[in-house]
């Protein structure tokens, strides 16, 4: 039998780095809401459930940034990217630098 080579997949993301920037999203988006809110589902839509504008997702990011002590890199950044809170959390995730 011969072994078979599977091309490398990407990375997963650190269960614990996507946690905490979870829960950094959870801390900073009642602020940027002036609310408090006792749930926020992964899939809450910053648009349509929040009323976010997209100058309220730059707010968001921005403070993600100095809750959490990263730089994210908002280059790429579209909205798909920043639509829900899922899609948010995964593009920090990977598209973020710990500040030195």
């Amino acid at each position: 039998m011969s072994e078979t080579t599977l091309p490398a997949s990407e990375p997963t993301a650190d269960p614990e780095v996507r946690e905490r920037i979870r829960r950094g999203i959870e801390d900073v988006l009642p602020r940027i809401l002036g609310v408090e809110l006792a749930d926020i589902p992964e899939n809450a839509c910053f648009f349509d459930d929040y009323g976010l504008t997209s100058s309220g997702i730059v707010e968001l990011v921005l403070d993600i940034e100095e809750t959490l002590a990263i730089q994210v890199d908002v280059e790429h950044l579209v909205i798909d990217d920043v639509r829900t809170v899922d899609s948010l959390t995964d593009y920090v995730v990977g598209h973020h630098a710990d500040e030195d």
